[in-house]
C-alpha cells in the first residue's frame, strides 16, 4: 500500500502556498482569460453552453491537481505536477479554436489528466473529502466523444460533466470508504492464504482544510484578476467620456463587491477555520460551490468587459444576460449553499433571493436599458448585500 501521499495520522503544521502551487496557478490564469473570450462576441445560448463546458472542464482539472498537492503534502511529485500543468495550459490553449477546431485535442487532454490524477493515491487509499478524485466514470463519456463528430461530442461532454457534478453531491466519502472497506473484508475472507490474519484497514484521506481554503481563495482571486485585466482593456479601447469613466467605476465596485461577499463572508474563511461542526456542510459539497461561484464571478468579468466595450446605447440580449445572469446564478448559487448552511433559508431571503430577482429582471430588459442602469443595478443589488452581511457581523 505504498503511496506518495503521506500518513492521515502525520501532525501537519501550519501551512502556506508552495512556490510550486503557485507556479502551477499561472495555468489558471491563462485558462480563465483563454475562457471567457469565448463569451466575448455578444454571447448566444450555444456560446454560453460551450463556455459552462469548458469552464466545468478546467476547473475539474485544476481541482484534481490542487487535491493533489493540498493531500500529498510534501511528498508532491514534482514532473506529475509539471506535466498536469502543461496538459492544462494545452485545454485552454485549445479553446480559442472551438467549436470548429481543438475539440479532440482538448477532450484527449483532459482524459488523460483526469486518469492520471486518479491513479496517483496509492492502493489502499480513499480521497473522503472528494470521491471524484479516484472515480472516472465521468470521463468515460469524454474518451467516447473522440470519436464522435461535433455537435454529438459536447453533448456526450456534458452527460460525463453532468456524472462528475451528479458524484460532488450524491456520493459520499464516508459512505464510499465504509463500502469499499466491506467488499475488501469479504475479499480477504475468502482467502484461505489469510486465515488468522487481522484485516488491514484502508487509509481514508482527508485535506488540510486551511491550506485548502487558502487554495480556494487564490482561484477566486486568480478569477477576479482576469476581470480586472478585462476592465482595463475594455476601457483603454474606447473613448473616455463621463459615461465611460462611470461605467468602469461601476464594474470596480462590483468586483470589489463579490471579492468582500465571497472571500470575507462567504464560505471560504469558514472553511480555512477548519470548521468540523456535525452541521458543517461537506467539504466536497464546498468544492462543488466553488466551481459554481467562480464560474458565475468569471461571467460577470466578462459581462462587464463586453458592457465597456460598448458602452453607448442599448446592448444585445447576450451581453446583458452575460453581467445579469451571471449575477443571478452568483445570488442564486449563494442562496442554495446558506439553505444547507446553519443560516438556514430565512437568511435567503435577505439579499440572496432578492438579488437574484433583481438581477433576473435587469436582464430580461437588458436590450431596453442604458448600459448605466445594467451595470449600477448590480452595484445596488451587491452594495446592499455587503451592508446586510456587514451590520450582521457586528451585531
Amino acid at each position: 500500500m505504498a503511496s506518495d501521499t503521506p500518513d492521515n495520522d502525520t501532525l501537519r503544521h501550519e501551512r502556506r502556498a508552495t512556490w510550486m502551487e503557485l507556479f502551477f496557478d499561472l495555468v489558471a490564469v491563462a485558462g480563465i482569460g483563454q475562457l471567457t473570450h469565448v463569451l466575448h462576441h455578444g454571447p448566444t445560448i450555444g456560446e454560453f453552453a460551450l463556455y459552462a463546458l469548458l469552464y466545468l472542464a478546467f476547473w475539474i482539472g485544476w481541482a484534481s491537481v490542487t487535491l493533489y498537492g493540498d493531500i500529498a503534502y510534501d511528498h508532491i511529485r514534482l514532473p506529475l505536477m509539471l506535466a498536469a500543468m502543461l496538459g492544462l495550459g494545452v485545454m485552454a490553449a485549445a479553446v480559442p479554436g472551438m467549436p470548429d477546431r481543438h475539440a479532440t485535442a482538448f477532450a484527449a487532454v483532459y482524459v488523460v489528466v483526469r486518469i492520471g490524477l486518479s491513479q496517483v493515491w496509492g492502493r489502499g487509499r480513499i480521497v473522503v473529502d472528494w470521491p471524484n478524485a479516484q472515480l472516472t466514470g465521468g470521463v468515460l463519456p469524454w474518451i467516447v466523444s473522440l470519436w464522435v463528430p461535433e455537435p454529438w461530442k459536447f453533448w456526450l461532454w456534458a452527460l460525463g460533466l453532468a456524472i462528475d457534478l451528479w458524484g460532488m453531491f450524491a456520493v459520499s466519502g464516508e459512505r464510499m470508504m465504509a463500502g469499499a472497506q466491506e467488499a475488501f473484508d469479504r475479499r480477504l475472507r475468502r482467502s484461505h492464504r489469510f486465515e488468522g490474519v487481522e484485516i488491514p484497514k484502508l487509509q481514508a484521506l482527508h485535506v488540510d482544510p486551511e491550506h485548502l481554503g487558502e487554495r480556494l481563495g487564490l482561484y477566486v482571486i486568480i478569477v477576479l484578476g482576469e476581470g480586472v485585466i478585462g476592465i482595463i482593456a475594455a476601457i483603454g479601447g474606447v473613448a473616455w467620456n463621463a459615461r465611460v469613466l462611470s461605467l468602469g467605476f461601476g464594474a470596480f465596485v462590483i468586483l470589489t463587491g463579490l471579492w468582500a461577499l465571497t472571500l470575507t463572508y462567504g464560505f471560504i474563511p469558514r472553511l480555512m477555520s477548519g470548521d468540523t461542526a456535525p452541521d458543517a456542510v461537506p467539504r466536497q459539497h464546498l468544492l462543488a460551490a466553488h466551481c459554481l461561484l467562480t464560474g458565475a464571478i468569471a461571467t460577470i468579468a466578462a459581462g462587464l468587459s463586453l458592457v465597456l466595450s460598448h458602452p453607448d446605447g442599448h446592448l444585445g440580449a447576450g451581453v446583458g444576460w452575460a453581467l445579469c445572469g451571471g449575477a443571478a446564478a452568483y445570488f442564486l448559487l449563494t442562496a442554495l449553499g446558506g439553505a444547507r448552511s446553519r443560516d438556514g433559508w430565512r437568511w435567503t431571503l435577505t439579499w440572496p433571493l432578492p438579488g437574484a430577482l433583481v438581477a433576473v429582471v435587469l436582464g430580461a430588459f437588458g436590450p431596453r436599458l442604458d448600459p448605466l442602469w445594467l451595470v449600477y443595478g448590480i452595484v445596488l443589488t451587491i452594495g446592499w448585500a455587503l451592508g446586510w452581511e456587514y451590520r450582521r457581523t457586528r451585531s
